[in-house]
């Protein structure tokens, strides 16, 4: 299948819409966390007791505030090759729109294990 160059050039908008979105997302995940670890002991955790909860304590907060960034890593990461932008009008609309889609969930994860572990740690106690 042939790409035409309007294809080409709408690919690197997406390309950079996307990127753009996941930089400015990834920094607002990664000041979340150091809000986090400077304001609750480093010993806190995050409430758990699922099925797969062995000792009972929970999830230590440095895991559970590293995963949204984590995700939105492995969701930028493709967007860096140097054939990223070459894509149809399907690719581009799934892409965008899914991408969208799941930097906003981790944004809101992020959001609410923050806001649970700051409770928790005794943030807002005082």
């Amino acid at each position: 299948m042939q790409l035409t160059e309007e294809d080409l050039l709408l690919g690197r908008r997406v390309v950079k819409y996307t990127s753009l979105l996941c930089v400015i997302s990834l920094i607002a995940c990664l000041a979340a966390a150091v809000f986090v670890f400077l304001n609750v002991p480093a010993d806190t955790r995050m409430p758990y007791d699922g099925k797969y909860d062995r000792s009972g304590a929970g999830i230590p907060m440095q895991i559970v505030l590293l995963l949204a960034p984590a995700f939105i890593i492995k969701l930028w990461w493709p967007s860096r090759k140097p054939d990223a932008h070459h894509m149809n009008r399907a690719s581009r609309i799934v892409i965008s729109t899914l991408k969208s889609i799941f930097v906003a969930l981790c944004l809101i994860f992020q959001w609410i294990f923050a806001k649970e572990i700051l409770t928790v740690g005794g943030y807002f106690a005082g």
